[in-house]
């Protein structure tokens, strides 16, 4: 768990995908996933006129993706003036500062004068269509988000292993 003060405009990644809130000026986004929505986000919020820290618990941002996705999303992101922070675990925050911890020195990492803090850390686990259809005696298979938290790609192989399966 992460401690977040009560003072502080921290949403979360679909919130600001879907436009429920309005980010401020200053924005800090910490990605446990290191993988689309972070740079995404970065990229969109960028655009819209924000000045983005994107925080990655990793050793860089788009780890997750194939090459070719992450080398041109970094030359994006660098073009619209992205910073990134490689190594960043998120700690917590308070009204305008968002507090990580280096992942390798164990050092803190301190992003002040923040304005809104984007959290993209993971979907939680929705598996209420599968509770309905258990009622009826079907058989059920699972994949994606439902089981936990991956990427389109690892979703859609386990789509197919399924589909393999019937």
């Amino acid at each position: 768990d992460v401690d977040i003060a009560a003072d502080t405009h921290a949403v979360d990644a679909w919130q600001i995908l879907k436009g429920d809130v309005k980010p401020g000026r200053s924005v800090v986004i910490a990605d446990w996933r290191c993988d689309w929505v972070g740079m995404g986000l970065a990229e969109k919020l960028a655009r819209d006129g924000s000045q983005v820290r994107l925080c990655v618990d990793g050793e860089m941002a788009g780890q997750n993706l194939q090459k070719y996705l992450r080398w041109h999303w970094s030359g994006e992101l660098h073009k619209l003036g992205v910073e990134v922070i490689p190594y960043a675990r998120f700690f917590g925050a308070d009204e305008d500062t968002a507090y990580f911890q280096h992942t390798t020195s164990g050092e803190p990492i301190i992003c002040e004068n923040m304005d809104t803090l984007v959290i993209a850390q993971g979907h939680q686990s929705d598996t209420t269509l599968e509770q309905e259809l258990a009622a009826i005696e079907i058989e059920i298979h699972l994949a994606g988000d439902c089981l936990s938290p991956r990427s389109a790609e690892e979703a859609v192989y386990e789509g197919m292993l399924a589909a393999r399966n019937l």
